[in-house]
């Protein structure tokens, strides 16, 4: 997964804050999208949701992108603001033809709640910091809701999550919504947030019509359940 800087990863925190932290010469424009890696994937959110530059890391290879309050980021009232108080994050795989999400989303339920599946999902690597707190797919799309309670590298963040998992290209997109610990939003909210979210970064990347089709998947092994074909998977996801 990209590195994020120490600054940016403070402001993370900065910004969900509100119009207080606007101080009172404006900055540079807001940015409400970014293109990223080689392949150019576009990342945009909500109204009111802007990129963070300084937590931007984007090596061609993979990238990471924070979003969020656009008049704190900009320090402009008028840049607008979003409906909830959350950051917007979203990391961006290595290309890899051989592998796709869509392919694997039927076993993705049974990953997540393995003790391998729960593993990768934290923070610290480990799988006892993690519950499964719902799930569901819509078309390509795979949603997850889950608590994570091993330290976050943003601060003042709530330790659950709604989280979308995408194909892009040749690429996942990994989009996530960070509700605030101290003004916590609702379930439906996150979800409701995590989709428009989701929505915008599928608008902005649109298919060119030529995407493969889906790749026969070998039996899983004896009891595995499949789930080194996935971590594997998931690995590129993350870095690893």
């Amino acid at each position: 997964m990209p590195t994020w800087t120490s600054r940016g990863l403070l402001f993370g925190a900065l910004l969900l804050a509100g119009c207080g932290g606007i101080g009172p010469i404006g900055g540079p424009p807001p940015v409400r999208e970014v293109a990223v890696t080689r392949d150019a994937v576009t990342i945009t959110g909500p109204a009111g949701f802007c990129v963070d530059p300084d937590s931007l890391s984007d090596s061609e290879a993979t990238a990471f992108v924070l979003m969020g309050n656009c008049a704190v980021i900009s320090n402009r009232r008028s840049a607008g603001e979003p409906s909830v108080p959350a950051v917007l994050t979203a990391s961006i795989s290595e290309a890899d033809t051989a592998q796709n999400l869509r392919d694997s989303i039927p076993r993705l339920d049974g990953f997540f709640n393995s003790e391998e599946g729960r593993a990768l999902l934290s923070r610290a690597g480990e799988a006892e910091t993690v519950d499964v707190l719902d799930s569901f797919h819509q078309g390509d799309i795979y949603y997850l809701r889950a608590r994570d309670s091993s330290a976050s590298d943003i601060q003042n963040v709530a330790s659950d999550y709604w989280r979308s998992y995408l194909d892009i290209g040749d690429r996942i997109a990994t989009l996530t919504v960070l509700a605030r610990e101290d003004e916590p939003i609702s379930p439906e909210e996150g979800l409701a947030t995590l989709r428009q979210f989701t929505q915008a970064v599928v608008a902005a990347n649109p298919e060119d019509g030529t995407a493969p089709a889906p790749a026969a998947q070998p039996d899983p092994a004896p009891g595995t359940g499949g789930t080194l074909w996935n971590i594997g998977l998931f690995r590129r996801i993350m870095g690893g």
